[in-house]
Formats: structure tokens, sequence, C-alpha cells
């Protein structure tokens, strides 16, 4: 019996030092608008609150580039889907963000390689 009650006691310490990774709850309205990507490719994304978008690359606008053109989007909580117009017409494209921060004037997101970008809005 004594077991069972240092096991209830020291199961739960074990658990909580394993927390998933924290998450935070995002208004898709924030989202609404145009960003400016401002590290790596300057891309500026267009969301709209129909759960349609844009990315374009102004640097070196190029229609027939991938990087550039109509997604779809979905948003639940911090975990942003794209789903980019492929060749075939299809949305069938994705990429995956995790939004880490986000005011009505800054994003930060990081991809699904880990890799951080950040924006300002337009």
């Amino acid at each position: 019996m004594r077991y069972l009650l240092l096991l209830a006691l020291v199961v739960p310490l074990f658990v909580s030092c394993f927390k998933d990774e924290e998450h935070i709850d995002v208004d898709p309205a924030m989202l609404y608008g145009s960003w400016q990507q401002t590290n790596g490719t300057p891309f500026q994304w267009t969301f709209r609150s129909n759960g349609t978008g844009s990315r374009v690359n102004y640097n070196e606008f190029d229609p027939d580039d991938e990087n550039n053109g109509a997604f779809s989007w979905t948003l639940d909580r911090d975990e942003l889907d794209t789903w980019f117009q492929g060749t075939s017409g299809l949305f069938d494209n994705h990429q995956g963000y995790t939004i880490k921060e986000i005011t009505s004037t800054s994003m930060k997101w990081k991809d699904n390689a880990d890799r951080t970008m950040y924006f300002n809005k337009l």
C-alpha cells in the first residue's frame, strides 16, 4: 500500500517535467491584412478573412515561381497551415508554421524546418 501511495506522489512529478510546448491562442483577425517579411526572402504575405491569401516576392517577381501566388489558410490556436495553388490549379502544396508572437504591428513564426521568420504589418 505504501508503494502505491509513493507511486501516486512521484509519477505526477515526472509527468510535469515533460510538458507540451506552450501554445498561444491567436485570433485569426490578427492575421488579416498584409505582412512584409523582414528577414530572408522579402515576401509580402496577405491574409484575407475568407481563408485565402497571396504571397509575393516583389524583389524578384516571377508569376511562374511556385513561391509566389495564391494560397488558402487555416489557423488552429497558433498553428498556421497554408496550401499553395500548384500548376494543376489545386491547392495542394502544404506549408505549416507556428506563430510564436503576434501584435498589431509585428509577427514572428517558425516554419516546419524550425526557421524563424519576422514580419511587419503593412
